[in-house]
């Protein structure tokens, strides 16, 4: 099972991942990122351990269903998002302080669809056929990878930290032909600073997390196995939001605002060039989801989110047994 926070969000900020990290918005390059999609999955999923065949298949099926279910459900969403936004941002003055946060609460409710689907969320079956040497082995595997993500970390001082935001944002915009300018950069400096870092209380509260699911984890005779895993697993995903509303919340705000400040500062040339980036970037995800994608799902609601379904029917998949 795949537990370690860049899998985490790779479902949950897959689009604006690649919108931002592509040098094109063309089908060509996007796509090509997009259909890796499950084989990384796999392969991150392989790092973990040493797994027997039959394990890498549950879960490769699980990947895969996934896949075609983000690819037909997820990216047309997001197109329609890119392209409200490109929309919106072409006409001086248009842009509002609501219209930031209606964006924020689409993404949000698409990066909670992703988590409710993710492959980890239906893989009972797995997990219940885990031999404790290979749960030691992916415990151990999580906690060396965490401790060199804080390593890394901690190398840094929160000025250092903020810089290299500032500049990481910048490249990024230079890859689709917006430089930013001083004033810019001073307004993503400022609100960087002024954002509450949550990072040292998320390394806290996912360890205690981790912890508590490779106990859980290693009670496969439970009869209520399936239940409490998934009741773990559900608050993951929020781990910050639910502990620390108000910092949450505030952050939130602050990058509403910055974000209207930078809209309204764009001049004309990285005005015209933003939206029509960004409304190439929505034809290309459109064009992305009607492609037939190689993995055939089947029609079982317990292996994944299922073309045509909501991603809260997975209570009802993960409520029974795993067989």
């Amino acid at each position: 099972m795949i537990l370690r926070s860049p899998l985490r969000r790779l479902a949950a900020t897959l689009v604006p991942a690649l919108a931002l990290g592509a040098c094109t918005n063309g089908k060509l390059v996007v796509g090509s990122l997009y259909n890796r999609l499950d084989d990384r999955m796999m392969e991150q999923f392989a790092e973990l351990g040493d797994f027997e065949e039959r394990q890498r298949a549950l879960f490769e099926e699980r990947v895969g269903t996934f896949h075609v279910w983000h690819r037909r459900t997820e990216l047309p969403a997001y197109a329609r998002l890119i392209e409200d936004v490109a929309a919106s941002i072409a006409d001086p003055g248009r842009t509002s302080v609501e219209d930031i946060e209606r964006w924020g609460e689409r993404v949000e409710r698409r990066a909670i669809a992703a988590r409710e689907c993710h492959p980890v969320n239906f893989s009972f079956e797995l997990m219940r056929s885990l031999e404790d040497e290979q749960l030691d082995q992916i415990e151990t595997t999580l906690a060396r990878k965490r401790e060199e993500r804080r390593d890394r970390y901690d190398s840094r001082t929160p000025e250092e930290r903020v810089e290299r935001r500032v500049r990481n944002v910048g490249k990024w915009s230079k890859r689709i032909g917006v430089e930013l300018t001083a004033a810019q950069n001073a307004m993503l400096r400022t609100a960087f600073t002024r954002q509450t870092s949550l990072r040292t209380e998320y390394f806290a509260l996912s360890d205690r997390w981790r912890a508590e699911f490779f106990h859980l984890a290693r009670e496969q005779e439970s009869p209520d196995y399936e239940g409490r895993i998934a009741a773990h697993l559900d608050e993951l995903w929020s781990l910050l939001e639910s502990e620390y509303p108000e910092q949450w919340e505030r952050n939130r705000r602050l990058w509403a605002e910055t974000g209207l400040r930078l809209v309204a500062s764009l001049d004309t040339e990285q005005r015209a060039t933003l939206s029509a980036w960004l409304a190439k970037m929505g034809e290309t995800l459109g064009a992305i989801s009607r492609d037939e994608p190689s993995f055939v799902p089947g029609s079982d609601p317990s292996v994944g989110c299922l073309v045509g379904t909501a991603a809260s029917d997975r209570a009802t998949a993960v409520s029974g047994p795993a067989g």
